[in-house]
């Protein structure tokens, strides 16, 4: 009779942790739809709180380097559509030091490329998001992983500075940034 309380107890612990596991997973597949509901609608905005200087290297994780605090009310990637504004600040080594706009990255351009791939970390899903933008006769490349919950990593580098990571998060675009970019007709 003990065997068989025994037997029934561990298989009532069994059961209780696979439904937790499940519940887990539920919770992740239904977070990473809403996010990537959000990243295919092309309509967000990313506000980031964190940058982190990549001297050396071109892609460090972000915790690698010295973080720097920065105020994410002035610091976003947006994209509405095709089009992408942003305005983040750049505490890098710039090779190009005669133009003073250097100190910051900032543009309100038309996409030149897209990329969005959905991968596996871990037993969560996740976004690469890339794109590609040309401004002030210069390309940049911003590479996006946007995790299931929403957490963005942002790596950005181009040819007059060195590279530059953020961490953010990704937010549904609000309308008062819908009306203050809008393409000009020369960017159509």
């Amino acid at each position: 009779m003990k065997r068989i309380t025994f037997i029934f107890l561990i298989g009532i612990l069994f059961f209780t942790t696979g439904q937790a596991q499940n519940k887990k997973e539920i919770r992740f597949e239904k977070e990473f739809q809403k996010t990537l509901a959000l990243v295919n609608s092309d309509q967000f905005t990313v506000k980031f709180y964190i940058a982190t200087p990549t001297v050396q290297t071109l892609f460090t994780p972000p915790g690698a380097g010295a973080n720097i605090d920065i105020n994410p009310q002035n610091c976003y990637l947006s994209i509405n559509d095709s089009l992408v504004t942003t305005q983040l600040p750049y505490f890098g080594r710039a090779t190009w030091t005669s133009n003073s706009h250097l100190d910051s990255v900032s543009f309100n351009t038309v996409l030149f490329s897209r990329t969005v791939k959905i991968y596996q970390d871990g037993k969560k899903k996740a976004i690469a998001y890339q794109i590609t933008v040309r401004s002030n006769q210069d390309i940049c490349y911003l590479n996006m992983d946007i995790q299931y919950d929403g957490t963005c990593y942002l790596y950005f580098s181009d040819r007059k500075r060195a590279p530059i990571s953020y961490v953010g998060q990704i937010t549904p675009l609000d309308s008062t940034m819908q009306k203050r970019y809008k393409p000009s007709p020369k960017q159509q």
